[in-house]
């Protein structure tokens, strides 16, 4: 049975902390009741909120269950632990797909690095999180919210992280990442190459013109442009106007 003393200064975090792990939700309910929801930032051990614990739970009903009840009582999703990392890190570097989405929907930040200089998708990378790192690739690549090229304090980016724990698709995902994320190389003529054939693309685009005045159609034109500019040509066999009245 739950005790004053156990919402006390320090000792509430802890109960609820226990609440959460115990899976009883209702419990943890009214511990933040019962305190106006004070604690819903406190720290609890190496330096992490009440949210960082619950996205780390490992059962997905009451992890999402006790994650959303601190996000709606206000939890902080940017708050760091005493490694400076996020909840967002904490939920990559698990694989916990459906705790990042619900973060992010809270404006969790995607690239934010801890203290090693690793963001939530190096986490990802390195843990060998296929479908988390996926999904954020595909979320915010196209945004330009991931930097594929960041590096840690040692110098290595999430694709060498992949490649060292082998973590294959993780690879995969990455190396495609950042082939759609290099700029088309400019068509052949835009360097002065093969300019002959581009001025014969040009000509072949070119619309008909009408020919100059004067200048006798070929031979298979019809209508009215071949006859345009044509000399009027008296025929020899027509009747002499002066002759007619002669007779």
């Amino acid at each position: 049975m739950l005790k004053p003393r156990d919402l006390g200064p320090g000792a509430a975090t802890r109960t609820f902390v226990e609440a959460m792990r115990a899976g009883r939700l209702h419990l943890g309910r009214f511990v933040l009741d019962a305190l106006d929801g004070r604690i819903v930032d406190c720290r609890a051990e190496r330096g992490r909120t009440p949210l960082m614990l619950a996205v780390a739970l490992p059962e997905p009903a009451c992890r999402l269950a006790f994650a959303r009840l601190l996000l709606e009582r206000g939890a902080a999703v940017h708050l760091r632990d005493d490694a400076g990392r996020s909840a967002l890190s904490l939920a990559c570097e698990r694989g916990h797909l459906d705790a990042a989405q619900l973060l992010v929907q809270h404006g969790a930040d995607p690239d934010a690095a801890d203290a090693r200089g690793w963001s939530p998708l190096m986490h990802a990378a390195a843990a060998g999180r296929a479908p988390l790192l996926e999904w954020l690739l595909r979320a915010f690549r196209r945004l330009g919210q991931l930097r594929l090229d960041r590096a840690d304090r040692a110098g290595r980016t999430a694709l060498q992280l992949a490649a060292d724990g082998g973590h294959g698709q993780c690879v995969r995902a990455l190396q495609a990442a950042a082939a759609r994320a290099l700029p088309e190389p400019p068509p052949a003529w835009a360097h002065g190459e093969d300019e002959a054939a581009a001025e014969a693309a040009a000509t072949h685009r070119r619309p008909p013109q009408d020919p100059a005045p004067g200048t006798p159609p070929s031979r298979g034109g019809q209508g009215a442009s071949s006859l345009r500019g044509r000399p009027l040509v008296r025929r020899a066999t027509a009747p002499d106007c002066q002759s007619l009245l002669g007779c």
